[in-house]
């Protein structure tokens, strides 16, 4: 049974509790598998978010040292999920800070590809290697 571990680091603002979980134990600190407590969206009585005690897990592609796989979403996926939430968003309520998302998850995904790109050149796209 993988153990989840609570990430005091990633909070969302203005909450104070953080919300997100992971199982360190994948040589990697915990950057594969991530446990999500479900929101209800902002309490504008209390200034914050408001969270049911029911999750949902995320699993990311996981390439284990012994060569086998772990199917998952690639990060790119989820980027890309959260680029069209937002622009969908923006149509309807738009704001200045919806551009510089839209902006900045762009720069992510093209920092992505450049690094596909660059690993697919030099031979190493999907091994364990630097």
């Amino acid at each position: 049974m993988k153990k989840f571990q609570q990430i005091d680091d990633l909070i969302i603002y203005p909450n104070t509790k953080s919300t997100i979980e992971v199982v360190p134990t994948d040589g990697y600190n915990g950057a594969h598998r991530y446990r999500v407590q479900l929101s209800t969206g902002f309490n504008s009585k209390k200034n914050t978010y408001d969270y049911v005690d029911k999750t949902t897990t995320i699993q990311f592609v996981q390439k284990n040292d012994d060569g086998s796989i772990i199917p998952g979403l690639q990060s790119e996926q989820l980027a890309l999920i959260l680029l069209d939430r937002v622009k969908k968003l923006n149509e309807r309520y738009p704001s200045p800070y919806n551009d510089i998302q839209i902006e900045g998850l762009t720069m992510y995904l093209q920092a992505c590809s450049d690094r596909v790109e660059e690993r697919i050149n030099r031979g190493v796209m999907g091994k364990l290697e630097k």
